[in-house]
């Protein structure tokens, strides 16, 4: 039973208004310059703030329910009508859905404020806070969309708020082409979604189309129909949440400014994914197989994340490697039908590498822009709340207890070993270690050593309005973790027991403790190769081998081009050259052509003179006079 609530709407029209008014102000003021950037951001902040007010009230509404009856929705008008279906644009809220607009809100609150300072000078401010205003209020219809068709709204405006924002400075050719990228290689995973749910349509076609609905319906599919499905759906989140194949825009999406690569990687877009395989569990609880297929991209994901993350020099896209791999591990966890614990590690994850993402933002205005951690060092002194933070960040995302992401990260890879994936499980381990050791030689690498920026002596640590957000996302990262304590810890896995889905839970003791040890053990080694290759002093590695082909990232790029890339340019020029000119414009040409045969055959008998148009009658005559003769003769 679905109980109504009337704080669902406006919690996405706040963020939905403000890009509405934001719009209007810039378009208004574009001229005069009337208004300063922090004006603007002021301006943007109110609605997500507001809305994380609301979701707080969504809490408290939700935890006034029976834990078997925690629903609440808001319909607001019938969508359309196909036969007997009747599909409703509607919202609604469960303990997931709560959790997801929590720590979204939040976040993306803090995104809002920091981008006040990051965004201090910007002549297009305007344009900024419109476009992130908008990219929360589509995340929120995306989370609290009331079935799959809703959903999609949202999954697509988080698409196009990514492309406008990653592209935002549009004065360098190779900004935009990060956000084509991202727009074209999310339009192919969004082609897989929408196969999927044209056949869930086809499937399941004489009912509603609600969450409630497909519940109920779900356990009539066949198992092949499920799988189909189910894979269909999760291409979609490949392109997302940025999986084999689909990854490779989002160390691209670098190119958009700071708090934007947090907010795509921490509070909204690349959680979109891992949100709808758990939305949909249901339908994956039908489909084994399919989970076991999803869990092994996302391990294979996190590994290849991890490998390419121990070999970037570009701050921003180490972090994004970084997210990659996590975003596996969030994969693995759905999964294998630990929803609970696959969502517990978005829900850690959002703090710490929002965190980073801010922190390395701090890092690279104070550096007046640079981005090359061989051009930095030493900044420990000159930065020290950028410093101290980033190392909580840091020691979260390499999963030393008790920071956030131990918690989160242990209990994904005790599903793995309970459902019987060693192989996953030993993956899953390897990745952790990496993870330590690419996270702390950015770390070593930034803040420890001597200075290596021509700037150094300039660099001041970043505005209060910076800092804040730094201080509490840290504070997030601290303790984020304590809400699912497992029991072997002393806790009660209260979030996965809050959350209702299904959650693993080990059989055995000993599963949990060998993974602790073998995680902190690799956690550990990791740490422990990377202060000994960069500190006291980091020297500017020179690759070979396999390492400079994973800085290269495999060429993974570069055989995209060859395999897809350039052979639609060359069917492209093929298409123009010889399709166009010969079979498209040749017909329509030949029409013209007999048309103006036409004509010149009728002008050359309308010559204008009388003598001409006597002979033409003497003709004519002639020929008639002959005509009645033979008829009369004959």
């Amino acid at each position: 039973m679905m109980h109504h609530s009337a704080l669902l709407l406006p919690m996405v029209i706040l963020p939905l208004a403000g890009a509405f008014v934001l719009g209007v102000l810039r378009l208004a003021t574009v001229r005069e310059r009337g208004m300063a950037a922090h004006h603007f951001g002021i301006i943007a902040a109110f609605g997500p703030i507001l809305s994380f007010l609301l979701a707080l009230g969504l809490l408290v509404q939700i935890n006034g329910l029976p834990g078997h009856d925690r629903v609440l929705s808001q319909s607001l008008y019938q969508w359309f009508a196909v036969g007997e279906m009747r599909v409703n644009f509607g919202l609604m809220a469960d303990p997931l859905a709560v959790l997801m607009v929590l720590f979204v809100t939040f976040v993306g609150s803090l995104i809002h404020i920091y981008s006040i300072g990051y965004m201090k000078g910007d002549p297009n401010a305007g344009a900024f806070f419109a476009y992130l205003n908008l990219f929360l209020g589509a995340m929120l219809i995306l989370v609290l969309g009331s079935g799959p068709l809703v959903m999609f709204v949202g999954w697509e405006g988080v698409g196009l708020c990514s492309y406008l924002l990653i592209s935002y400075y549009n004065d360098d050719r190779a900004n935009v082409a990060a956000g084509n990228k991202a727009f074209i290689v999310n339009r192919i995973g969004d082609l897989g979604f929408i196969l999927g749910l044209a056949l869930l349509f086809w499937a399941i076609g004489d009912t509603g189309f609600d969450y409630a609905d497909l519940r109920e319906r779900a356990p009539e599919l066949t198992p092949l129909l499920a799988l189909t499905v189910g894979l269909l759906l999760f291409i979609g989140a490949t392109g997302k949440s940025a999986q084999l194949p689909l990854y490779v825009w989002l160390p691209d999406a670098m190119a958009g400014p700071t708090p934007v690569s947090a907010l795509i990687h921490a509070a909204t877009m690349v959680t979109a994914g891992v949100y709808m395989v758990a939305r949909f569990s249901f339908l994956y609880m039908q489909s084994v197989p399919a989970g076991v297929i999803i869990a092994w991209v996302g391990i294979l994901t996190a590994l290849l994340g991890a490998i390419f993350g121990m070999f970037q020099r570009d701050i921003k896209k180490i972090l994004a490697y970084s997210t990659i791999s996590q975003l596996g591990y969030m994969f693995v966890g759905v999964g294998l039908a630990a929803y609970s614990a696959g969502i517990f590690h978005v829900f850690t994850h959002a703090f710490f590498k929002a965190l980073l993402f801010l922190g390395a933002g701090s890092v690279i205005t104070a550096l007046h822009h640079q981005q090359d951690i061989w051009r930095m060092g030493g900044l420990k002194k000159r930065l020290p709340i950028t410093y101290v933070t980033m190392l909580i960040g840091a020691l979260a995302l390499a999963g030393v207890p008790p920071l956030a992401g131990f918690f989160s990260k242990d209990e994904i890879l005790v599903a793995a070993l309970a459902t019987g994936h060693p192989v996953i499980w030993l993956l899953g381990i390897l990745v952790a270690g990496m993870t330590a050791y690419y996270t702390f030689r950015l770390i070593f690498v930034v803040f420890h050593g001597t200075p290596r920026d021509a700037h150094y002596e300039e660099v001041t640590e970043s505005l209060r309005v910076m800092t804040i957000p730094l201080m509490i996302l840290a504070a997030g990262a601290v303790l984020a973790g304590f809400i699912n304590l497992p029991p072997i810890l002393g806790g009660h896995q209260l979030l996965s027991h809050w959350l209702g889905l299904e959650a693993h839970h080990s059989p055995h003791i000993k599963l949990e403790l060998l993974t602790i040890l073998a995680s902190l053990t690799v956690c550990a080694v990791g740490i422990g190769i990377a202060y000994r290759r960069f500190i006291p002093t980091a020297v500017e590695p020179v690759y070979h081998g396999f390492a400079r082909f994973a800085e290269a990232k495999f060429h993974v790029d570069e055989l995209y081009d060859s395999l897809f890339v350039q052979p639609l340019l060359g069917a492209g020029a093929a298409i123009r050259r010889v399709v166009e000119p010969r079979i498209v414009d040749g017909p329509v040409q030949a029409v013209v052509w007999l048309y103006r045969a036409g004509a010149d055959a009728v002008s050359a008998v309308q010559s204008g003179y009388v003598r001409v148009y006597a002979i033409y009658m003497v003709v004519g005559v002639g020929l008639l006079s002959f005509a009645v003769y033979r008829l009369l003769v004959g």
